[in-house]
């Protein structure tokens, strides 16, 4: 299988609700690929109606030039039989009658029905001629003519009330074993439609022409066009492996048929299996199967716009939370000024030195003008060139004695039966509301008496444009309180803090806030 075998959607059917999904997919840049058998089922009608715009459009005209429009956007479109569709990591598999294979990540049925019909000798070879099923699809090119209902459940008296719109002459012919409501009946005698009883015995034809229906009793009924209802089952054999089932389909408790369950998008009971058209209703007609298409393409794509989102995402909170990210930052010129963290220093100048937990220690800023001021530092982070750098720093400021360095993520790390006099987190964030979890472990790293110390950039650092698209892991200080609510705490600050600092475009100087949360673990 090579890299063009993979499509974003594999829709399989190309009539008229495959070709306007993929039309939908194709214009919005998707990569598409139509398999089609090549078997429409309205291609035994000659024109098809109701079509807005094309109304009398031979059906195979119209998937000719729809197959046109679509490729014009690049959809490709192949003549095949899909065998099967199956599971894989990031889709689908897509199997053909010709041993091709390709791999998708959504995939569309719009195909797979097939029209059951009455076992009468004659009647299935002029389907779609002059064996008809629906008024509105046929109605208008047999008005005024000689017609028999084969009435082959008890809803047929529906069939018998929309013909006789059209004809004077409808005769219902009801099937041994079927017996229409009484009300139906009474309506049929109203409106002039006459019943004859017993199962039809065959369709006469003259060589090409219909001449009639033979009834039971051998007597010839002559008629110029039958109409039956056909019962619409959709073929799922190729989907076998996902476990999708037929869904019957019943009407005044009569079964007439099966399809493809969906909700209101198209989607079925399988992940990023769609359906639409006749597949998913049975009565849904031509162009109301292509508004169906159109419009569950555009589900479709709208899924697989928010996948690419959240891949995106995902990259993207690679770049700000995963270690290779940080290892390669840290692992060229220096990040970051070097100076200590304002809040640090506002907090800590007046502390009694100890051991102190520098948790995400950067480049070590922090780390050595703890040391500097006689703390006994441990510095955490999950970059090793990061913990380079700041033991070269402790170095060369002459504090390298009182710096010790620990690699670990800190999200899952463990302070074991080590504590410090001060932990301090230094504008550390975590998205989706992490920070309050970090802020309990580092919490239990604290001795008896000792201080955490938590500062971070504040939402309203948004307004600023220093933070653009980062809201979803800034976080106000009192946001982190739960972390402290186990009675083991005396919250000494928590209040919002404003600065300045150059912006790092323009230069110029612009005001940030900072989230700061002080707390003394009880002794």
């Amino acid at each position: 299988m090579t890299e063009n075998e993979s499509f974003d959607v594999v829709v399989v059917g190309g009539g008229a609700a495959g070709l306007s999904g993929a039309m939908v997919l194709g214009r919005s840049g998707r990569r598409v690929l139509v398999l089609d058998a090549g078997e429409p089922r309205n291609a035994p009608a000659e024109h098809a109606h109701n079509y807005l715009g094309r109304e009398g459009v031979p059906p195979l005209d119209l998937l000719a030039d729809g197959r046109a429009e679509v490729a014009a956007y690049g959809v490709e479109l192949a003549s095949d039989r899909v065998t099967a569709v199956t599971r894989t990591e990031h889709g689908f598999a897509v199997a053909t009658n010709s041993g091709r294979e390709v791999t998708a990540r959504r995939v569309l049925v719009t195909t797979g029905v097939v029209d059951e019909l009455p076992d009468v000798p004659g009647l299935a070879e002029r389907w779609g001629r002059d064996v008809l099923h629906c008024p509105y699809c046929h109605g208008w090119e047999v008005r005024g003519r000689a017609i028999a209902v084969l009435a082959t459940s008890p809803v047929a008296g529906h069939q018998g009330l929309l013909w006789r719109q059209l004809t004077g002459d409808v005769v219902l012919v009801v099937a041994d074993g079927v017996e229409l409501p009484a009300a139906d009946v009474e309506r049929m005698a109203a409106i002039g439609v006459r019943i004859e009883h017993g199962t039809a015995r065959e369709v006469v034809t003259d060589g090409d022409r219909l001449i009639g229906v033979r009834l039971a009793d051998g007597s010839l009924l002559e008629r110029e066009a039958i109409v039956v209802a056909s019962r619409p089952q959709v073929c799922l054999d190729f989907l076998t492996s996902l476990g999708l089932e037929p869904q019957h389909v019943e009407w005044g408790g009569v079964p007439v048929g099966s399809v493809i369950a969906v909700d209101p998008v198209g989607a079925t009971a399988v992940p990023g299996l769609y359906a639409a058209g006749n597949a998913t209703d049975i009565g849904m007609t031509l162009i109301g199967a292509a508004a169906h298409g159109t419009r569950v393409g555009a589900f479709v794509n709208a899924d697989l716009a928010a996948e690419d989102a959240d891949r995106a995402v995902g990259e993207r909170r690679a770049e700000l939370f995963e270690q290779p990210a940080w290892e390669d930052r840290y692992s060229g010129e220096r990040v970051w000024s070097g100076r200590v963290n304002p809040q640090l220093e506002a907090e800590v100048s007046s502390l009694t030195p100890g051991r102190a937990l520098d948790v995400g220690c950067g480049e070590g800023a922090d780390t050595v003008w703890l040391a500097g001021r006689g703390w006994s530092v441990t510095a955490l982070d999950f970059a090793v060139a990061a913990l380079e750098k700041t033991a070269a720093h402790a170095a060369e400021a002459g504090v390298g004695d009182r710096v010790t360095t620990v690699a670990a993520d800190v999200r899952s790390w463990q302070p074991g039966q080590q504590r410090w006099d001060l932990v301090s987190s230094q504008f550390l964030h975590l998205p989706d509301g992490g920070m309050v979890e970090l802020t309990r472990r580092l919490g239990s790293a604290v001795a008896p008496g000792g201080t955490l110390l938590v500062v971070g950039h504040h939402p309203d650092d948004l307004a600023t444009g220093l933070r653009h698209g980062h809201h979803w892991f800034l976080f106000t200080p009192e946001s982190l309180i739960p972390a402290l609510e186990d009675g083991q705490w005396e919250v000494e600050l928590c209040e919002v803090r404003s600065r300045t600092t150059a912006h790092p475009h323009s230069g110029e100087q612009v005001t940030v806030r900072d989230s700061v949360l002080r707390a003394r673990r009880r002794g």
